[in-house]
């Protein structure tokens, strides 16, 4: 027997065992440690989790939160879905059930009015990009997620601007401006990271006429992701950079099973004609204070399109993973204009 219904923290272990089964990545395999399923439910006041069961059995979760976001100057429901994911023997395809479990949310979306549904997908996970066109969706918009290990020395002093809140997130609201996406409640995520500890601060440089900021997010203690398979070539290459990266600017490559730590780095903003070259200069330094506070890797989110960054700061060594917004009309086929706005809580 099939059915779908809503899940519940009774679900809780059998979801974190169904997304056990796939670990992100290729050549290196990270597979997402956490406690509780639902946290990224609880960063939005309307979320959905559906599962779909047959004898009785979880064989797929899709999960899904309705926000308010501006679209053509007006504030507009939309629907943003963060999980979809089937076990081994339903993942390949939308056949069987998980076909009418993505209907019975798309109903859901569409009563609630969402004028689109959307989501982020890895440009190279041909699997899941595959399943987003069929389910008739576009890509929207392209966004680069810089990658860079940590690094030694010294990190210096910083001041994390979180004495006085209220005026940073009325800074960042002049900056970011009516930009398309922008959530209607857009700082209560800073408000909220703040008072859960996730937000680590919102760091600056200015020299003259120009300044570089960035908002630093640790998540680690909601999750941290733990290596599961690592090819040979890797393993070698291990014995080799890991003694190096004590000193030098080079990546320390992790052992199977061990956990590794990230922090985000969000909403960058460079003004001025020196801005690119102030915020390449303050990532070097959160770099630093990444290693000193036992953080492994450090990665920028921002759209190819950010009308706030000249341009994406390159490193050596970095790594650049390109994500699409895949975006799925409900009431009218026209995409979204960019540039879009990247929500923290949407990563």
């Amino acid at each position: 027997m099939f059915r779908i219904r809503e899940a519940t923290h009774d679900d809780n272990d059998a979801l974190l065992r169904l997304e056990s089964e796939s670990p992100q990545g290729t050549g290196i395999s990270l597979l997402v440690d956490r406690e509780d399923y639902f946290y990224r439910s609880s960063l939005h006041d309307r979320s959905r989790v559906l599962i779909a069961e047959e004898k009785g059995k979880l064989v797929g979760i899709m999960a899904f939160a309705i926000k308010d976001v501006l679209l053509d100057g007006e504030y507009t429901p939309v629907a943003y879905f963060y999980d979809l994911r089937g076990e081994a023997t339903y993942r390949r395809s939308m056949k069987r059930g998980l076909f009418r479990l993505w209907k019975a949310c798309l109903e859901e979306m569409e009563a609630a009015n969402a004028a689109f549904t959307y989501g982020h997908v890895k440009s190279d996970n041909h699997d899941s990009m595959r399943v987003a066109t069929k389910m008739g969706a576009r890509i929207g918009a392209t966004f680069d997620i810089l990658t860079l290990p940590s690094l030694p020395g010294t990190a210096g002093e910083f001041d994390d601007h979180l004495g006085d809140l209220e005026a940073e997130i009325e800074r960042l609201d002049r900056g970011i401006g009516r930009r398309t996406m922008r959530p209607s409640d857009f700082g209560d995520a800073y408000r909220r990271g703040a008072k859960l500890g996730y937000l680590r601060g919102i760091y600056r440089i200015e020299r003259g006429g120009s300044s570089a900021q960035v908002s630093q997010w640790d998540l680690s203690t909601i999750y941290r992701c733990r290596v599961v398979h690592m090819p040979l070539s890797l393993r070698a290459l291990r014995l080799v950079l890991n003694p190096l990266a004590q000193a030098l600017p080079v990546p320390q490559i992790p052992k199977v099973g061990q956990q590794v730590t990230y922090a985000q780095l969000f909403d960058p903003i460079c003004e001025g004609r020196e801005g690119g070259t102030l915020l390449k200069t303050l990532i070097q330094q959160l770099r630093r204070k990444a290693r000193a506070e036992g953080t492994d890797i450090l990665t920028l989110f921002v759209y190819q399109d950010d009308p706030l960054l000249p341009g994406l700061p390159h490193f050596v060594p970095q790594r650049v993973m390109h994500y699409h917004t895949m975006v799925r009309p409900c009431r009218s086929e026209e995409l979204p204009m960019r540039p879009l706005f990247l929500d923290i809580r949407d990563v």
